[in-house]
This record gives C-alpha cells, sequence and structure tokens, in this order.
C-alpha cells in the first residue's frame, strides 16, 4: 500500500535517504554542555538545493535512539527536505551506543546534564539561523528535555527566536518508568550480565538491524527519578513567546493522553494561552510509526505550523 503517498514521500524513502541527506548535508558541529561533566551533542545541518526554503525544522529524538535510526525522525527528515524544509539535528549522548554496557558512561548520562545539553544547542542555533523561521520537533524524552530545557532559558529571563515547538509524547510518566526499569533487569539477569551498579543498558531494535549486533547507551536508574521530578511550570512556558502543540498518542502508555491533557489545562489558564494548542491522535502509539493513518497526522501538524508562524 502506498501508505506514504498523499504526503509526497515513495514507500521506498528510507533506502532514499542516505544519499538525500549526503548530498543536503551543510556542515556538522559538536555542542558541549558547559557543565562539569561536559557531555556534548552533535549538531548537523542540511540545506535544501534550492533558494526557496520555508525555514528548517529542527530534531530532538528520545532516549536510545537518534536522528539515524528513528523511523519518526527518518520520516521528518525526508520529508522536509524534499518539501522546501532545511534540517537540523540535535543528536546527544541518549543515542550515542556503545558495544558493551557502561558504568562510566551511566554516571554521566544524567538527566540534569541532557537538559543542560539541549539548552546549549538551543542556543548554538540562536547565533546561527537569526534570519530563519525554525520549528523544533521533540519526541518522547527529547520532547521533555526540550521543555525543561527552554523553561531554563524563559527563567533567566533569555529569548529564543524558535517560532513553533511541537511536543510529541512529552511527561513519560513513573508507572511506566518503573516497569521499563523492571524488563531491563530482568534481561540483565536472563543474560547472565552482573549488574552490580544497576545499571540500566538499553537497546534499539532499529539500531540492531543497522549494525547487526546489540548495542547499549547506558543511564542509571536515577535519570528517571530526575526526569520523572522535574517540576511543571506553566509559568514558565508561558514565557516561551512561540507557539507550543502538545501532541498525544491515544494508545500511548508511555506518556498517557489523559497526563498531557491535563498539563494542556494548566497552560490553558496562562496570559499566553492562545499559544498552546493539545492534539490528540487517535489510534497513534507512542512511537508515532503509523503516521498515515488520520487526517491529523504527524506530517499535516508540522504543515499547520507553517501557517501559525507566517501569519
Amino acid at each position: 500500500m502506498d501508505h506514504y503517498k498523499k504526503f509526497g514521500i515513495p514507500n521506498n524513502f528510507e533506502e532514499l535517504l542516505p544519499e538525500l541527506k549526503l548530498k543536503s548535508l551543510k556542515w556538522e558541529a559538536v555542542c558541549y554542555s558547559g557543565t562539569q561533566i561536559n557531555n556534548s551533542a552533535k549538531i548537523s545541518y542540511y540545506e535544501i538545493m534550492t533558494n526557496n526554503s520555508y525555514g528548517s525544522i529542527i530534531l530532538s529524538p528520545g532516549l536510545g535512539t537518534n536522528t539515524d535510526i528513528d523511523p519518526l525522525m527518518k520520516m521528518v527528515t525526508f520529508w522536509a527536505l524534499t518539501h522546501h524544509y532545511n534540517i537540523i539535528t540535535f543528536n546527544t549522548f541518549l543515542g550515542v551506543f556503545q558495544d558493551e554496557p557502561s558504568f562510566e558512561s551511566a554516571q554521566k548520562n544524567t538527566y540534569p546534564e541532557f537538559i543542560a545539553l539541549l539548552e546549549s544547542c538551543i542556543k548554538f542555533t540562536e547565533r546561527y539561523f537569526t534570519n530563519q523561521k525554525r520549528i523544533l520537533v521533540g519526541h518522547s524524552a527529547g520532547a521533555t528535555g526540550v521543555i525543561d530545557a527552554f523553561n531554563n532559558i524563559a527563567e533567566k529571563d533569555e529569548k529564543t527566536n524558535i517560532n513553533s515547538v511541537m511536543l510529541f509524547a512529552p511527561w513519560s510518566c513513573a508507572e511506566w518508568h518503573e516497569y521499563f526499569k523492571e524488563t531491563i533487569y530482568k534481561r540483565c539477569d536472563s543474560n547472565g550480565f552482573d549488574n552490580k551498579y544497576e545499571i540500566l543498558p538499553i537497546t534499539n531494535l532499529f539500531d540492531g538491524w543497522e549494525n547487526k549486533k546489540c548495542r547499549y547507551v547506558s543511564v542509571l536508574p536515577k535519570f528517571f527519578d530526575e526526569m520523572g521530578q522535574s517540576p511543571f511550570r506553566p509559568d514558565l512556558m508561558n514565557k516561551w513567546n512561540t507557539y507550543v502543540t502538545l501532541v498525544a498518542a491515544e494508545k500511548d502508555k508511555k506518556a498517557p493522553p489523559v497526563h498531557i491533557k491535563k498539563r494542556f489545562e494548566e497552560l490553558e489558564k496562562q496570559p499566553n494561552k492562545n499559544l498552546f494548542e493539545y492534539i490528540l491522535l487517535p489510534n497513534a502509539k507512542h512511537s508515532f510509526l503509523k503516521i498515515y493513518e488520520n487526517n491529523q497526522s504527524v506530517i499535516s501538524l508540522i504543515k499547520s505550523q507553517r501557517k501559525k508562524i507566517r501569519d
């Protein structure tokens, strides 16, 4: 079936994407958190080959994935580069896989470090894309981290020129955190891994397919504790001065729609309530893999932002 046809995306887009990215890659840079740990991220800028760009889409992927393997991020990248949008990617330590689980890496891969790194990445784009419309798309932990990074910026009364922020499935729930940790510990036991430091070695199916082996992103349990305990600050989100769209998936058990909707209702009480929007995608799951199943698709939502920021 031509699932992607109505969006102008061929079914074999994943086969075409590597060459498209190679031709479009303008530059890459390493950005540092500036903390004592000073972890790094790779920022990549892909530019369309014509002069009639609508602006750029910034991608912030979640935990245990990156924009090279994540199906949602790959699809958005292909669509953008073939529909007059440039692409900026933030690939942090949460998507850097290693051949073996690492306690040393897990100690450095903290949630506060992730927030600091995303804040640095956002400020980096401010310096280089001052005259370009930008839409930031964050997914899962990549969306939650973006929220806290923007809140840090707002708390210092600093501004960004990002025109729209789209947050897909932010704020995963504590129940899922506990289930996820228990599942990983059981897998460690069944694989005979001596996990004396109780690290969480996270794998990704798509990375396994791509590299023909199992690799790991390592974090400590407190990563989820810190992410879950990060305060919800509607007063700071009100100061972002940008359009903010919360996108929930109807069948999402990691970031349940009822949880996201409740926070949206708090945002509706803020002075800048007209900047906030809540969207529920019917039948969608946390991964948003089947982006073609309803009219309020991922692509349709991104396209809607162009009209907002143009008006």
